[in-house]
C-alpha cells in the first residue's frame, strides 16, 4: 500500500539565508513612492493600513489597524473620527520610532495631514524607515526624545 504524498504545508525546510526574528521587524519603504501613491485617497488608505501595522510590529502589540481604517474612511464625511484616526497614526508613528515631534509640530502635521492627506507619509515614512533600521530590542528599550 502507498501512503499519500504529504501536503507541501506539512513539511518544514530551514533555509540558511533566512532572516533572524530579531534582525528586523519592519522593512523600509519609499517616502517618495508613498507620497506619490497617497496623493490619490485610495492610495493613503493602504499607506494608512501599512504605517499602523509597521507601528503595531515595532510596538510588539496587538493593536488593530483596521478599526482605525474603518474609521478613516467614514471620517472622511464625519469629521471627528477623521480627525481622532489622523491623529492618532501621528502618535503611534512618535511612540514606535521613539522621536516625538514639538507640540507645534505634531499639531500642524495633524492638520496639515487633515487637508492634504500625502503630507502624512512625506513626514511619518521616514520616522518608520529609520525604526526599521535598529534593532527591535534596542528600539523598544530606548526612552522618547
Amino acid at each position: 500500500m502507498t501512503q499519500p504524498l504529504g501536503r507541501p504545508q506539512d513539511h518544514l525546510r530551514i533555509r540558511p539565508d533566512g532572516a533572524a526574528r530579531e534582525q528586523r521587524v519592519i522593512e523600509p519603504r519609499s517616502t517618495l513612492l508613498w507620497t506619490v501613491l497617497s496623493l490619490p485617497l485610495l492610495g493613503y488608505f493602504v499607506w494608512y493600513w501599512r504605517a499602523l501595522h509597521d507601528c503595531s510590529r515595532l510596538l510588539d502589540d496587538d493593536s488593530e489597524p483596521w478599526f482605525w481604517l474603518a474609521m478613516l474612511f467614514p471620517g472622511l464625511i464625519l469629521v471627528i473620527p477623521y480627525a481622532a484616526a489622523q491623529a492618532r497614526v501621528v502618535a503611534r508613528v512618535e511612540v514606535a520610532s521613539r522621536v516625538s515631534l514639538s507640540s507645534a509640530g505634531y499639531l500642524a502635521l495633524c492638520i496639515g495631514g487633515f487637508l492634504i492627506p500625502a503630507l502624512m507619509p512625506l513626514v511619518l515614512q521616514p520616522r518608520l524607515n529609520r525604526a526599521a533600521q535598529i534593532d527591535p530590542v534596542k528600539l523598544r528599550a530606548t526612552p522618547m526624545r
